[in-house]
């Protein structure tokens, strides 16, 4: 899958390359071969995050943790990713509270760790309805470290949560089409999760909302807990 994943980065690049300048170069009027250029468009971008998706999952899957762990300063991230949350909503209309101490640090992989929270933090966005609720908390006690995005928006019945870390697995096929995302999101949660000895915990209810939470150990603290749960 890696070595697949990585030939089509090249053909993929080139197709782009050459949407983008058909996109530049035909005329507003002709509008039937505008539309079907856009949609190659946006297909083509989410062939590209469906690849970029499946290497980060296949190194994720079939290497051993690194040494990359660093004290990330979790607040800086949070609050980068809530402004790019933002945008992504943009006349939706969300309301997104950040609610994560400045001080919040953890020994943990960057690159990985922000992979992990951006995608908690997108599919929040992306699966609540306009002028819904999305809240990042983040807090320490005696078993470590958590971070909890939840949301008020569609939820997901509880019976297929079991399976919601598999590769490709959806709920609702539909949401396919609706969210353009690549059903890899969660599964490179998990197994970053795993990576950094945690955990996932994920509860839902259908029409009320989710809520997803990472779990790090005490072990992984930069320094003893200073806030309580809320």
């Amino acid at each position: 899958v890696a070595n697949v994943s990585h030939e089509l980065k090249t053909p993929l690049t080139v197709l782009k390359g050459y949407l983008e300048t058909l996109l530049d170069t035909v005329p507003e009027e002709q509008s039937r071969l505008r539309r079907a250029l856009t949609q190659m468009d946006n297909q083509s971008n989410r062939m590209e995050a469906l690849v970029s998706d499946l290497l980060l999952l296949a190194r994720l899957e079939g290497t051993n943790a690194d040494n990359l762990s660093q004290a990330v300063p979790v607040h800086g991230m949070l609050k980068r990713m809530r402004e790019n949350a933002l945008a992504i909503s943009a006349d939706k209309g969300h309301s997104i509270e950040l609610d994560v101490p400045e001080e919040a640090r953890l020994i943990a992989n960057p690159a990985e760790l922000e992979s992990a929270f951006g995608n908690l933090i997108t599919n929040a966005v992306k699966y609540t309805p306009a002028g819904g609720q999305i809240r990042i908390h983040w807090w320490q006690d005696e078993r470590g470290a958590h971070l909890a995005v939840s949301d008020n928006g569609v939820g997901i019945d509880p019976a297929h949560i079991p399976r919601l870390t598999e590769r490709f697995y959806r709920p609702d096929n539909s949401r396919v089409t609706e969210t353009g995302g690549t059903g890899l999101g969660l599964a490179i949660v998990k197994h970053v999760m795993i990576r950094h000895n945690g955990k996932l915990e994920i509860k839902s209810q259908l029409g009320k909302g989710s809520v997803f939470t990472c779990h790090f150990p005490a072990e992984r603290l930069v320094s003893k807990p200073t806030a309580v749960a809320g």
